[in-house]
C-alpha cells in the first residue's frame, strides 16, 4: 500500500507543478493490463479523495470508470458511497475522460476499440437513484 501513497503524492506534486494528469494508458487488448490500471485508478482516486484531494481523487475515478468493463455498475456503487459532491464531479468529468482515453488509445494504434463507453446517465437521472 505505501506505494499507493507514494503515486497518489507524485500525482498531487504533478498537478501542483502544472504538469498535469498525464497517464499512461495500458494495452487496451490485455484484459490483465487494464484490469491492473483499473485497480490502481480504483486505489489512487481513493487515496486521494480521503486526503481531501476532490478534483484529483475524481480524476483517477474516472479513468477507472472509463476503463471499466461494466461501468454502470461501478457508477452504481460509487453513487452509494461518495459524497454527493463529488459523485456529482465525477459524472461531470466522465465524458471528457472517455474521449480523451479513446483518443490517446486511437492515436497508440490499438486494434480494438476500448472497453468501454460514456455513461448516458445525467445528474438529474443519478439523482433519482437516490
Amino acid at each position: 500500500m505505501d506505494h499507493i501513497k507514494r503515486r497518489a503524492e507524485r500525482e498531487r506534486q504533478k498537478k501542483q507543478s502544472g504538469s498535469g494528469t498525464d497517464i499512461k494508458l495500458p494495452n487496451l487488448n490485455d484484459p490483465e493490463a487494464v484490469q491492473k490500471f483499473f485497480l490502481e485508478q480504483v486505489q489512487i482516486g481513493e487515496e486521494l479523495l480521503a486526503q481531501g484531494s476532490f478534483e484529483e481523487g475524481v480524476e483517477h475515478l474516472s479513468n477507472a470508470v472509463a476503463v471499466c468493463a461494466q461501468p454502470q455498475q461501478l457508477l452504481q456503487l460509487l453513487h452509494q458511497t461518495l459524497p454527493k459532491q463529488v459523485f456529482q464531479m465525477l459524472v461531470k468529468k466522465l465524458p471528457a475522460t472517455s474521449h480523451r482515453i479513446a483518443s490517446m488509445s486511437a492515436k497508440s494504434g490499438s486494434a480494438a476499440p476500448p472497453p468501454f463507453g460514456a455513461p448516458t446517465a445525467t445528474l438529474a437521472e443519478e439523482d433519482d437513484l437516490e
